[in-house]
């Protein structure tokens, strides 16, 4: 009988349990923020909701990116740790943005082809990965002065926190290789082994 295959990357627990339970928490998290997103009134006599909800979500990135690269620093899976964190940082900018940028177009005069939710999602994608097809664009001093705090936002916090969280994981890892702490690894079983 074969030994059993190992996995390097999600190096930690022999079960994987733990580590599916902490990809569907993320997972969880994410749809959540979907969801919401989908079904909180951003325009027509809320609009200032979408407004107060979008500036929260674009607030609450900092305080979330400290936390998670405490969790990183901490944890026995500092890379599957620092990829959750950078999914979540992400969801709630690329949300927190979209939301704004409805929030902000209301009456249809700060950006042309803006028209629904996921054309807000689509604008901040586009915008968060520089592609910028130009189908989509700010016209009004509102709306270019929101697209260029994002862009702004995009380039310093989040290229920072990336790096953070992923110094952060590079550290963990050394430091447990450094103090003799073994790095166990997570075992699959043999699918030939059907005892």
């Amino acid at each position: 009988m074969p030994a059993p295959q190992a996995s390097p990357l999600l190096a930690g627990e022999r079960s994987l349990r733990p580590h599916l339970w902490q990809l569907a928490s993320t997972a969880g998290i994410v749809v959540a923020g979907v969801v919401g997103y989908a079904v909180t009134p951003l325009t027509g006599d809320r609009s200032w909701l979408g407004a107060v909800l979008a500036l929260g979500a674009i607030g609450v990135i900092a305080p979330l990116t400290v936390r998670r690269v405490r969790a990183v620093v901490t944890s026995d899976q500092p890379v599957l740790e620092a990829i959750q964190a950078v999914v979540l940082l992400l969801t709630v900018l690329v949300f927190g943005f979209a939301g704004l940028f409805v929030a902000l177009d209301q009456h249809g005069d700060q950006f042309v082809g803006l028209d629904t939710k996921l054309d807000a999602v689509y604008f901040t994608v586009t915008t968060l990965s520089t592609v910028g097809y130009g189908d989509v664009h700010a016209v009004g001093q509102a709306g270019r002065l929101a697209v260029t705090l994002q862009i702004v936002f995009n380039l310093t916090f989040l290229a920072v926190a990336v790096r953070v969280l992923v110094g952060a994981a590079q550290r963990r890892l050394a430091e447990r290789v450094d103090t003799g702490d073994p790095l166990p690894v997570i075992t699959r079983p043999d699918p030939d082994d059907r005892a």
